[in-house]
């Protein structure tokens, strides 16, 4: 801001709307901001223009994907058209995220949450809040790809693993 009084509501404007949280701005055009939703909900906002475009992976006919509540979006430190976004598997998007690439198969456990023992037993799935206004189980929690060495990348999963590509995803070595 230039306002001699700080920050003031003037200032500030709607990048995406739901429980919104992280937004990333393109390190080389900072008109474009990358913000996020609940559940993988994404757009591309355009500052310039105003104009908002949903760029969610979407799956493919049969498939669901299992998003966290906030999930994890970097834009590469080697490329700032390069997207990746996670649920319980890798997107990448060379091109802004008008295109996305899922990056190997399902990075998680793929455990059944309902079969795990909580507090000793096995819980009813209508346990208050265990299965509402929860993330749902087996997705990818955290990810980084390395600043120096491209295609170094990193996630981690609530249910306990993490998984490392030394190729951009082409294989992963998974770390229990």
């Amino acid at each position: 801001t230039l306002s001699s009084y700080g920050i003031v509501n003037s200032d500030w404007y709607i990048t995406n709307g739901g429980d919104g949280f992280e937004s990333q701005i393109d390190p080389k055009n900072p008109n474009i901001v990358y913000a996020q939703s609940q559940y993988g909900g994404l757009v591309r906002y355009d500052k310039k223009s105003g104009e908002s475009i949903d760029i969610q992976p979407q799956p493919p006919k049969g498939e669901a994907y299992r998003w966290n509540w906030n999930a994890p979006l970097i834009i590469s430190p080697h490329s700032h058209k390069r997207l990746y976004f996670a649920a319980n598997k890798l997107f990448r998007s060379d091109d802004y995220g008008n295109t996305w690439t899922v990056l190997g198969g399902d990075l998680t456990r793929q455990l059944d949450r309902n079969k795990l023992p909580v507090m000793g037993k096995i819980q009813s799935p209508d346990a208050p809040s265990k299965n509402a206004s929860t993330s749902l189980f087996g997705n990818i929690v955290s990810l980084t790809e390395s600043p120096e060495v491209e295609g170094l990348l990193y996630v981690g999963t609530d249910d306990g693993l993490i998984q490392v590509s030394e190729n951009g995803g082409k294989s992963w070595r998974k770390i229990d």
